[in-house]
Order: C-alpha cells, then structure tokens, then sequence
C-alpha cells in the first residue's frame, strides 16, 4: 500500500512538472510535499495542509488550513511578462513585502499567513545620504521590496541607531512572519503601538526577548550583539542550517562563546559580517550596518 501512495504521489507531481512552462530555472520543485496549482502558480505545504488556490486579474489568492509562522506554504508564481516586486495585498489595496526569492522566470515566495499577492512597481526612492555607504546596495534592495523605509522620502539616515522596536518591525517585514499580539509587556500599548504585533511575533519565535518578563523597553538601542543574536535565532527559526564554523577574526570576539558564537561564525561564512578588526559587539548597529546584515541573510535563507 505505502509503495502504491508513494507511486502515485510520484506521478502526480510529475504530471504537475509538465503540466508548468518549461523554461530554464536552477529552482528544484519539492518532491514529498502536498500541493496544489494554478495556471500560473504552485502552492507547497510540507506540513499536509488543505490549500486553496486562485489567481484572477493579477491576484494571486492562497488559503490553507495550516500556516502560522513555524509552518509556512511554499508558493511558486510564473512571471509571464509580469514585471515589478511581489508584495502581499491587504485591505483597501495597501501592500507589504512578500520573502522571495527572484529565479528570472519565476518567483518563490514563502508566506507565514493565508494571503493575496500581486506584481506591483516600487516606489522610487533616492536616499541622498546613501551614495557613498558601502551599504548602498542592500539599502536600495531591501526598500524596493518594501522592507525598509527612510527616515524622509528622500533621507535614509545612514548612521542611525536602531531600536528595539525598530528591529523587530524590520524582521517580520523581511521574513513575512504572521503578527502574533503580545500581553506580557507593560511597556507596549497593543491598541495604539505599531510595532506590538511584531514584537509579539519574535516572542513567540523565542527571537527577542524582554528585558524582564514583563517590560520590553522598546525604544532601546540595539548593540551589535544583539543584532547577531536575533538574525542568528531568526536563521534557526526558519530551519537554516549552515555547517560552517570558522574561527572568527575579530580581536574582540574571542571572550564569545555558546549561542553568541555559534551566530557570530554563521553571519560571518555567510559574509554578513564585515571584514574589520574589531566587532565592537557592545556599540549600537547602525541603520545601514543592520540592513546588509539583513540583506545578506535574506538571501542565504531563500527570501530575498
């Protein structure tokens, strides 16, 4: 009996395979994952869920019976002269970012809630503060898809700090994590803060913490440190595991050790980690600082 699922399970997907445009992609289509597809779309599950697929007039619509922020859907879209980024539609026509991955002929997203996702043009941005970073590129990647925004239209402010809410409003922007409420902190006012949700949606990650069961301090800087931690656990927590282990060069990181230093070496094979002297694991990060060291871990994950 196993062997006669197994076989059909084969079939299927292989019909599914020819049934999509034939055209030149390094993208592997997963084997033993539920699916189901459109003209123009595939929506995986690896978790057995019931999904429902529609696409009309440029919307592409996903539904599944389970998808949280620990068991995403894989979701294939053909281009087919669509142009522009992919971003997720919310109510009254607003749109945000979407974490995929651009394969020239297709798009692969993975999405953490059901959702409806169309080809818009981004915005033109041109950060005058911007041109002579060495961040310049992730930057401008990173808010053509919407995952970041200047201080003005025009400003993106280079060497400021970032804080606590900050970061964690750019993180689930970035890896398109369900918003999760958070009750536990004094300091955050669920009704009227804009960045709760995200908050709670690291917390529940076991991303961020507070600084004390029950206060968050959200307007906080965020060290260096801090910024490693948080990319490393958000790495873990979307199942990336990278083997690689060097020895860190830095003068100020040989004290690291445990989870510290196990993330300091991955963002550092990974090239997330700027080639310096020092670390200076204790100073605030930076604005354009954490956005390479968000770009670049997009990208090794899948999403960007």
């Amino acid at each position: 009996m196993k062997g006669i699922i197994q076989t059909t399970l084969i079939g299927v997907l292989l019909g599914a395979c020819i049934a999509l445009p034939q055209e030149v992609s390094a993208y592997e289509q997963p084997t033993q994952y539920v699916h189901t597809k459109t003209e123009n779309m595939t929506v995986y599950s690896a978790y057995g869920a019931a999904i429902s697929a529609t696409e009309k007039n440029g919307i592409y619509s996903i539904k599944a019976n389970i998808v949280n922020n620990r068991q995403p859907l894989e979701v294939v879209i053909f281009k087919n002269g669509q142009s522009g980024v992919l971003q997720q539609v919310l109510k009254k026509g607003v749109t945000e970012p979407v974490a995929y991955r651009d394969e020239g002929d297709r798009v692969i997203a993975t999405l953490h809630n059901n959702a409806e996702l169309k080809f818009v043009y981004p915005e033109q941005l041109y950060f005058r503060d911007i041109a002579t970073s060495s961040a310049s590129s992730y930057i401008q990647t990173l808010a053509e898809r919407g995952i970041i925004r200047g201080r003005t239209p025009d400003y993106f402010g280079v060497h400021d700090t970032l804080t606590r809410a900050q970061l964690s409003v750019l993180l689930v922007r970035a890896f398109g994590f369900q918003q999760v409420p958070t009750k536990q902190f004094t300091d955050i006012n669920e009704k009227t803060s804009w960045y709760g949700g995200h908050v709670g949606a690291l917390h529940a990650l076991s991303i961020i913490n507070g600084k004390t069961p029950t206060i968050f301090d959200p307007h906080g800087k965020i060290t260096r440190q801090q910024a490693i931690l948080m990319l490393g656990r958000t790495l873990d927590a979307v199942d990336f595991v990278h083997e690689e282990a060097p020895s860190l060069p830095f003068e100020d990181s040989r004290s690291f050790q445990g989870e510290l230093l196990r993330h300091s070496q991955t963002l550092y094979a990974i090239g997330a980690l700027d080639e310096t002297e020092k670390l200076q694991p204790n100073e605030p990060i930076t604005r354009a600082q954490f956005a390479k060291m968000l770009a670049v871990t997009l990208q090794v994950a899948g999403r960007l």
